[in-house]
């Protein structure tokens, strides 16, 4: 069996792992690079294989990091199922189709910008159309349920803890037995259920996105938002939030569902300003399997989801009026890198104002507008406009559904047997994956740090 690294090699984006054994091929995630525009464009519509000689993809989760370019996968000629669990399924419909139709207005807004001074027009990288064939390629497989990707090489899904229906991979091949950790979450979080254990595995493929870095804890950052939106109230800000659609949009619901129990934001509105989040939060209330003993506990009594003051936006008329309404409210919106969708119009109108407090919860990618955002540049640009930042920056990184470094050395730990022939990490920046390594290294463990196209024997 060969195993080649294409994405999310020394990098944290655009998840893309093929394996080939018997003359077959087949793939673990198809994910979009995520970054600066030209470089994104470039890798995400060049496929080093065929698309057509690929038998099947298997998602770890819905991300689009690792499912969002299996609408060019199939317009190029792939004709397979993709296997994930119900849940995934679910969430990456919604996904697909709403990065589809992103890509298809962004395009048009950039196009009537370019047109206006006679500049080359483009075309999106896939369409809606594309995203529907991609969908219904999707076949459902319950955690723990073997099947068969390629003759000959069986594979079932764990728990991963990440997001709902999140996935650790294992692929079997004889006797040999290979993990895919996809991405791992946290221990103690709320919504879903802890990572699940998985043994007797020879190599293990794990994510690094944290490798170096310890998180607060879940108790902490409730505190320090309570902290944010007080100081949000006295000023009369508008508190900005950045948020990925799946998991954290949810998780911050819940949060601010607390806050409002406790009465700190009994007189602040709260806007979902997403309908993909508005979605996606309706799948989770479909999924309850998914959830950890505590919140389906709540959810058998109560919604968790939904408190007094929270709005879900689905208008855009009633988004774009949120940006002229006076006093303090926070906004939720996707996308959570700030690289589409309509967090770039509240930004447009709110960056520049010293007045807003934007809060960015989640790992940044290199080249995105997010990542520009925390690392403090004066102005940024958002549809080939300039603007300066002013607005306050506050970054919780304890809100990441990743695990940090402790997680990953456990989960290492609880693997770690004389079976366990090599470690490879992935789904990292090397500063992160580099420290990782020689944690683990101490443990007598052989770990390497694949490039991009590096392929091993297995």
């Amino acid at each position: 069996m060969a195993l080649t690294f294409i994405g999310a090699a020394r990098t944290v984006t655009g998840s893309l792992y093929l394996v080939e054994y018997d003359h077959q091929k087949f793939l673990m995630e198809c994910g979009l690079y995520q970054g600066h525009r030209d470089e994104a464009e470039r890798i995400n519509c060049t496929f080093p294989f065929k698309p057509k000689e690929i038998k099947a993809v298997i998602l770890s989760h819905a991300h689009l990091d690792h499912s969002g370019n299996l609408p060019s996968l199939v317009k190029r000629g792939f004709e397979g199922p993709v296997y994930c669990t119900p849940a995934t399924t679910d969430i990456a419909s919604l996904l697909l189709m709403d990065s589809a139709r992103l890509q298809e207005n962004d395009i048009a807004y950039f196009n009537k910008k370019q047109a206006q001074h006679n500049r080359p027009l483009k075309e999106p990288l896939y369409t809606s159309a594309d995203a529907e064939t991609a969908i219904r390629k999707f076949m459902s497989v319950n955690y723990q349920t073997a099947f068969e990707p390629v003759s000959g090489v069986w594979a079932s899904l764990y728990d991963a803890g990440h997001i709902l229906g999140s996935s650790q991979i294992v692929i079997e091949l004889g006797k040999t037995r290979i993990l895919y950790s996809g991405d791992l979450g946290r221990k103690n979080m709320p919504i879903i259920k802890d990572p699940a254990r998985v043994s007797d595995i020879d190599y293990l493929i794990m994510e690094s996105t944290y490798g170096s870095r310890l998180h607060t804890s879940f108790d902490e950052m409730t505190g320090e938002l309570k902290d944010l939106i007080d100081e949000g109230i006295a000023r009369g800000s508008k508190i900005i939030i950045p948020a990925f659609a799946v998991e954290r949009t949810q998780l911050l619901i819940t949060m601010l569902k607390d806050l409002y129990t406790q009465g700190t934001i009994k007189d602040v509105p709260v806007y979902i300003d997403s309908p993909l989040a508005t979605n996606v939060t309706d799948v989770f209330k479909r999924h309850p399997e998914c959830f950890d003993e505590e919140t389906y506990k709540i959810f058998e009594r109560d919604d968790p989801f939904n408190f007094p003051k929270l709005h879900y936006t689905l208008d855009t008329e009633d988004s774009k009026r949120l940006n002229t309404m006076p006093g303090s409210m926070i906004i939720i919106s996707a996308s959570g890198m700030c690289e589409g969708g309509r967090i770039l119009h509240h930004l447009i109108h709110s960056i520049s104002d010293p007045n807003t407090i934007i809060i960015i919860t989640g790992f940044q990618a290199r080249g995105t507008l997010g990542r520009r955002i925390l690392d403090g540049v004066s102005a940024v640009q958002i549809f080939n406009e300039s603007y300066d930042v002013k607005a306050k920056i506050h970054y919780m990184s304890g809100l990441s559904a990743h695990g940090d470094s402790r997680d990953l050395l456990e989960y290492v730990k609880v693997l770690n047997s004389p079976r366990l022939k090599c470690v490879y990490l992935v789904h990292g920046d090397i500063e992160e994956s580099v420290p990782l390594k020689q944690k683990i290294e101490e443990l007598g463990i052989k770990v390497e740090i694949p490039q991009t196209m590096q392929q091993v024997a297995i």
